[in-house]
C-alpha cells in the first residue's frame, strides 16, 4: 500500500518528535538515527533521509509522486540525560517496530509529546546528585568531614543551578555562578571550623567535576565514530563552555580564600581504602547517578552491576597490573562499553544512559582534580593535574565508545547470519 504525501508527513512528524525526545534524553545522533530507521521501515516509508546538526534534526522521505517530504526542528537540549524518559521513548519505538499489529499513530504522537514535556523533579535530581557527591568524595579519601562537606556543597550547587535554570541563564554563566556558589560555601565551612582546607578542596573538586557535562565526552566520540562530526563538535563545545565557567568559578573561589586569609591546605598523605571498600563506593556512586538522572528502582540493579564490574576491572589494573591511571581507566571504560550494550538489550535503557552509571560510579578522575585544587590553594599551579584529569576523561569517552561500537558490530554480524 502506497502512502500519500500527507500520510508520509504524518509519519515523519511522529519520527521527528521521537527523535527530539531521544536527543533530549541523552541519546546520540547515530543511535537515534538507527532507531528512527527501524521505525520508518515498519511505518511503511520507502526511505528515510536523516541529518543532524547538533540539536537540529532534518528528516525526509520520497512521496509516491516522486516529490520530497521533509520535516525539521530542534531538540530543546543536547547535554541532558533522563533515564526514565529514554526508556519510555524506547518502549514507544518498540511498539512502532512491532509488525504484528498496526500502531495508532495519533496515540503514539500524543504519548511522545507528553513524554517530552515531562522531566524528573528537581528535588529527585538534587537528592541523587548529593548522594553521588558523597559517594565520589569517599573514593577520594580524606575524612568524613570532607564527605559531608561535599554533599552540603552539592546541595548549594544544585539549588543555585535551579535558580539559573529558571532565569534561563546561558550555560557558561550558569556554570560560573554554580561553581562560585559552591566554592564560596566550601570556604564558609572552613571559616566556621566544620572542615579543614584539605577537606574543602576535596568537596569542591567533586562538585566542580559534576558540573561538567561528562556524558557529552562519550557522545562526542560516538558521534565521531558515526561520522557525525558537527554533532561531535557541538558536544565538545558544550564541555568546553562548562569548563570555562568552572574555571571562572575557581578563580573566584581562590581569590576569596586569599581575601579571607584562609590557611593553605597541607596534605601529608592521602588515605587509601581496601579494594572491597572501593567497590562499595563504586556501586553507591552508580546508584546515586541513576537517581540523579531520572532512574527508577528498576535501574538500581543494572547501575550497581556496572559500578562494581567497572570498579573491579579498574582495581585489578591499578593494583595487580600496576597500570597507569590513564590506561587503567581507559581499558576499564572499554569493558564498560561492552557491558552497557549487553545490558541495554536486556533492560530497555539506552546504552549511553547505562554508560554514565559506570563512569560516575568508578572512573571519574576526582583525585587529579583534588590535587590540582590543592596546588592552586597553596599558591602553586594545578595545570598539570587538571590536564591529567581532562586526558583521563577523554580516554574514558573513547574507551566506552570503542567498546560499545565493537560489541554492536559483533551483534549485528551475528544477527545477519
Amino acid at each position: 500500500m502506497e502512502l500519500s504525501a500527507a500520510d508520509a508527513r504524518d509519519r515523519l512528524e511522529l519520527l521527528a518528535e521521537l527523535g527530539y525526545g531521544f536527543v533530549e534524553s541523552g541519546q546520540t545522533s547515530g543511535q537515534t538515527e538507527r532507531v528512527l530507521r527501524d521505525c520508518a521501515r515498519s511505518l511503511g516509508l520507502s526511505s528515510l533521509g536523516f541529518n543532524s546538526f547538533g540539536r537540529l534534526l532534518l528528516l525526509e522521505t520520497t512521496s509516491p509522486d516522486g516529490g520530497t517530504v521533509s520535516v525539521q526542528g530542534a531538540a530543546k537540549a543536547l547535554d541532558f540525560v533522563d533515564c526514565a524518559r529514554a526508556r519510555k521513548l524506547s518502549a514507544v519505538a518498540d511498539e512502532l517496530t512491532d509488525r504484528g499489529e498496526q500502531p495508532d499513530l495519533a496515540d503514539a504522537h500524543r504519548r511522545v509529546a507528553l513524554l517530552r514535556r515531562t522531566a524528573t523533579p528537581w528535588w529527585a535530581r538534587a537528592f541523587g546528585m548529593t548522594l553521588l557527591a558523597f559517594a565520589i568524595s569517599m573514593q577520594v579519601g580524606v575524612t568524613w568531614h570532607a564527605w559531608v562537606a561535599a554533599a552540603l556543597v552539592q546541595v548549594v550547587t544544585s539549588l543555585t543551578g535551579l535558580l539559573t535554570a529558571r532565569w534561563t541563564m546561558p550555560s557558561l554563566l550558569s556554570a560560573a555562578v554554580c561553581s562560585s556558589a559552591g566554592g564560596a560555601f566550601a570556604t564558609l565551612l572552613v571559616k566556621i571550623g566544620f572542615v579543614d582546607p584539605v577537606g574543602a578542596a576535596a568537596a569542591i573538586a567533586v562538585t566542580w567535576l559534576l558540573l561538567l557535562p561528562l556524558p557529552q565526552i562519550i557522545g562526542a566520540v560516538t558521534d565521531a565514530i558515526d561520522a557525525d562530526h558537527l554533532s561531535a563538535l557541538t558536544r565538545v563545545a558544550s564541555v568546553l563552555v562548562a569548563g570555562v565557567g568552572v574555571f571562572v568559578g575557581g578563580a573566584f573561589t581562590f581569590a576569596l580564600g586569599e581575601l579571607l586569609d584562609m590557611d593553605h591546605p597541607k596534605l601529608d598523605h592521602l588515605p587509601t581504602f581496601p579494594w572491597y571498600a572501593i567497590l562499595v563506593f563504586s556501586a553507591l556512586g552508580a546508584i546515586a547517578n541513576a537517581f540523579a538522572n531520572g532512574g527508577t528502582l528498576s535501574l538500581v540493579g543494572p547501575a550497581a552491576t556496572l559500578g562494581v564490574v567497572t570498579g573491579t576491572v579498574n582495581q585489578v589494573l591499578l593494583r595487580v597490573a600496576d597500570a597507569p591511571t590513564l590506561w587503567a581507566n581507559s581499558a576499564s571504560a572499554v569493558v564498560l562499553g561492552v557491558l552497557t550494550v549487553v545490558l541495554a538489550a536486556r533492560t530497555g535503557y539506552p546504552q549511553p544512559v547505562l554508560a554514565l552509571m559506570g563512569v560516575t560510579g568508578a572512573l571519574l578522575p576526582g583525585i587529579p582534580v583534588f590535587f590540582g585544587i590543592l596546588q592552586e590553594m597553596g599558591e602553586g599551579s594545578g595545570a598539570a593535574y587538571f590536564g591529567q584529569a581532562a586526558t583521563i576523561c577523554v580516554g574514558i569517552g573513547a574507551g566506552v565508545a570503542f567498546g560499545a561500537w565493537v560489541t554492536e558490530r559483533a551483534r549485528s554480524r551475528r544477527t545477519s547470519r
